[in-house]
């Protein structure tokens, strides 16, 4: 799969492909994001179009089952408007996130939105409603501890933005995997391909380094597609500014040094698929779809979005600290973030 640049695309141990209802999916995703008012018109429908999640969910996941493709395009198109809540919404600073975080805490025990609630919140009690048909508690645990993690990994991301100084590299590494929503959404793929892992499977220290590799591989490229949209928004936990702040590169040698820092993490992907214990059917089935995930998330980016290429019409200016933190998310129209 290609990264920007003139280098060779990346090794990848397999080959990116398309969910067969790719379109299905698409339209599904826009139904949904309409009936829970995240976009109303032609122009939000226009834009959640250019960004394409659904899309991503279908290179990202397929051999999805169905309905539960359904739910994974939905899940990806909610984590769109998230981004775009706090990059370049009303969720952007530390004070209203915490807000935020507050009015997703029963959502995350697995209750009900609360009624009123605005649209982003309504929109992840149905994911949530719709996941619990699926999984065991024990999943629904880890789910819920991986979604709060990645909330509350947002919040120092604001943080950071708000003293302008990107964190070190070492912090950079643990914070990008909770920031990028990856991890919840491996959860999802073990739902998507009806393979639950146990806890003590899903926690063994093989099939983590396989995680690992992929949310690095996966988050680390997205950091080299999306480095002009993040410096818009003033955002500096990419890696690529790390990279330039912490050895003091010129922005074209951290985008080479980057590069080789994704190939070495793609490398230790397949090492980690080469690794894992033969014979256990569902956590084969689950290694494969995470190399299939990488592959997908990495075609996407090259073929599959406008996200990233040029700024969203409109775009509303990142929120000073004055913005007023009743103001939740999910009443406005997705922009561009960093997915």
């Amino acid at each position: 799969m290609a990264l920007p640049g003139p280098a060779a695309p990346l090794a990848l141990p397999v080959t990116a492909r398309h969910h067969p209802e790719a379109g299905r999916l698409t339209r599904h995703a826009q139904e949904w994001a309409e009936r829970f008012e995240l976009i109303n018109g032609a122009d939000g429908a226009g834009r959640l179009a250019r960004g394409a999640p659904a899309r991503l969910a279908a290179a990202m996941l397929p051999d999805a089952a169905q309905p539960e493709a359904d739910l994974a395009a939905c899940w990806m198109t909610w984590t769109f408007f998230l981004d775009d809540a706090y990059e370049e919404g009303p969720g952007g600073t530390t004070t209203a996130w915490s807000a935020v975080t507050d009015t997703f805490r029963p959502l995350l025990a697995w209750q009900p939105a609360p009624p009123g609630a605005p649209p982003l919140f309504r929109a992840l009690g149905d994911l949530m409603d719709r996941l619990r048909r699926h999984t065991s508690p024990a999943w629904q645990r880890r789910f819920s501890g991986h979604l709060a993690d990645a909330l509350t990994a947002v919040r120092r991301e604001i943080a950071l933005r708000d003293t302008g100084v990107p964190p070190t590299l070492a912090e950079y590494r643990t914070l990008r995997r909770d920031t990028s929503g990856f991890v919840p959404t491996l959860d999802i793929l073990e739902v998507c391909h009806r393979a639950e892992l146990p806890p003590a499977v899903h926690g063994a220290p093989a099939y983590q380094d396989l995680l690992r590799a992929a949310i690095d591989t996966n988050a680390w490229s997205n950091d080299l597609y999306s480095l002009d949209k993040e410096v818009a928004c003033g955002l500096v936990t990419n890696l690529v500014l790390i990279l330039e702040h912490e050895r003091g590169l010129t922005r074209a040698a951290a985008r080479r040094t980057a590069r080789a820092m994704i190939e070495d993490r793609a490398a230790d992907l397949t090492r980690a698929l080469h690794r894992l214990p033969p014979g256990d059917a569902p956590v084969n089935r689950c290694a494969t779809a995470v190399a299939h995930l990488v592959a997908g998330w990495l075609e996407w980016h090259a073929r599959g979005t406008d996200r990233y290429t040029t700024p969203a019409p409109g775009a509303a200016p990142v929120p000073s600290a004055r913005t007023d933190p009743d103001r939740l998310p999910g009443r406005r129209s997705p922009g561009s973030a960093r997915g």
